[in-house]
């Protein structure tokens, strides 16, 4: 076979292992990606659900539980989990921070950052991993919108 022949085909070779890598790093990029986007929509929902579910309450302590209430509804979470009471313990901060963003503070008091329950949350979703080894989000399977491309001939 000519030498000309042979780089050729060794171009086409490093051509295709190009590609092939290119491929391998777009899909795990886009998998990244998508676990972001539903993580992002899953929080945004529960802590959604979580507002709307404080807000029409008066009482801050039964405001709390309902709140921690509704996280566990929407999570699976019940009495018959051994780990219940230690779960809701967890989220009663959380609870708690959403109770304060949306009550104006006292006239001594400073206000609570805006941010409060997202770390509040964050904290307790680290918190959630490193006990249970697993992503509290995953316990709720079908809150985040889903992406089809859609094409046209």
């Amino acid at each position: 076979m000519p030498a000309f022949i042979q780089d050729l085909e060794r171009q086409a070779q490093s051509a295709a292992r190009l590609e092939a890598d290119f491929r391998i790093q777009m899909r795990d990029r886009l998998a990244q990606l998508e676990a972001a986007r539903v993580g992002a929509y899953r929080r945004l929902n529960l802590l959604k659900g979580l507002a709307a579910a404080i807000t029409a309450i008066e009482d801050d302590a039964a405001a709390v539980a309902a709140g921690v209430d509704h996280v566990c509804a929407r999570t699976g979470w019940s009495e018959a989990d051994a780990a219940y009471a230690e779960v809701r313990g967890r989220l009663v901060p959380v609870a708690a921070a959403v109770r304060a963003a949306d009550r104006p503070p006292a006239a001594t008091q400073s206000p609570p950052s805006p941010q409060a329950p997202v770390l509040a949350f964050a904290s307790f979703e680290a918190w959630y991993r490193a006990r249970f080894d697993a992503d509290f989000l995953s316990l709720m399977i079908n809150d985040a919108p889903t992406f089809q491309s859609v094409v046209d001939f």
